[in-house]
């Protein structure tokens, strides 16, 4: 008796069932009355990729546009599209290229270009009609934010806020222990590998990665449930690129503010301090916050902290425009 696991292409279809499942209990069991107020829509991005646009808030209020990691979603930013924050702000979230409900091109130049991100931003602020946005990066999102210096420059901008990388805007960090460095490798090979199962481990041990703190299992196994929706090939042109943006410090010409995971090997708090001095020896505002209990995504391990910090900043930004 062949077993129905057994037949062909089944196992493929075994994963996707249980991810699926997986994700709409986990999004049913974390609704909140503030998920009601959330807008999607569509906007065609740098060469017609479409994205999808998250957005809360009274459109006339000051802007926030807020850029996710590798392998996760608009969802990450559960915590800041809250009515604390988008009864004062304009929130504006999306899916990067690639990920969740965003297009997902098959070409590597629209993940290697860094036009193709820096294009993206720009057709959402104009769509959405921001008005020199704060724009915040997280992770891969840091990049992204360089990718738009590059292309843009800052006069379209606010400010900006990273977290979870510096955007390749300082020197590399020194390499990870060698067993996290192993870590590290190994889940990169199953990320890229033809099996979904291998994927689906990949994914798991990922989303343990991406925090210090103790997110709980529902938290974990919604992680690894999004990085399941960027695919491998996408993945790996993503770092098929130069990542050394060191060149672009020059170009901040807008108040900076750095969030530091204390327990974030990717974040080293010398390098962002030295970040911060550089941009304020030219004349622009810098901050520093260390989050000595955080890892990579210090704003869903400590939320309060992170969006108290955050209106503050937008508030001083915003103030000073007014001026």
């Amino acid at each position: 008796m062949i077993r129905w696991c057994e037949i062909p292409g089944m196992r493929w279809a075994i994963v996707l069932l249980a991810q699926a499942v997986l994700l709409a209990t986990v999004t049913l069991t974390a609704a909140s009355p503030a998920a009601a107020e959330l807008r999607y829509q569509t906007v065609a991005g740098h060469g017609g990729v479409p994205l999808n646009v998250v957005s809360a808030g009274d459109p006339s209020n000051p802007a926030l546009l807020l850029v996710h990691g590798i392998g996760q979603s608009s969802v990450s930013f559960e915590e800041q599209m809250v009515p604390e924050l988008y009864e004062e702000f304009h929130l504006v979230t999306f899916d990067l290229r690639g990920h969740g409900n965003s297009g997902k091109p098959w070409d590597a130049q629209a993940y290697t270009d860094s036009a193709s991100w820096a294009g993206d931003v720009q057709r959402i602020i104009e769509a959405l009609d921001l008005d020199r946005p704060v724009i915040l990066g997280w992770s891969y999102g840091t990049l992204v934010v360089a990718d738009y210096l590059r292309h843009y420059g800052p006069s379209q901008l606010g400010g900006i806020v990273l977290t979870g990388a510096w955007g390749g805007l300082t020197e590399p960090p020194p390499p990870p222990d060698p067993e996290m460095a192993e870590r590290f490798a190994r889940s990169r090979t199953l990320q890229q590998s033809p099996d979904p199962l291998d994927n689906l481990r990949a994914a798991q041990d990922f989303a343990g990665m991406l925090t210090a703190r103790d997110m709980g299992e529902a938290w974990r196994q919604r992680a690894a449930a999004l990085a399941m929706m960027l695919p491998g090939y996408a993945r790996r042109h993503m770092f098929d690129r130069a990542l050394d943006n060191t060149d672009l410090v020059s170009r901040i010409e807008v108040p900076l503010m750095l969030v530091v995971g204390g327990k974030d090997g990717s974040t080293p708090e010398d390098a962002g301090r030295k970040l911060a001095a550089q941009v304020e020896s030219q004349g622009s505002r810098a901050l520093v916050h260390v989050y000595s209990k955080s890892g990579h995504s210090p704003f869903a391990e400590e939320p309060e902290r992170f969006n108290r910090d955050l209106v503050d900043f937008v508030r001083e930004v915003k103030g000073s425009q007014a001026h």
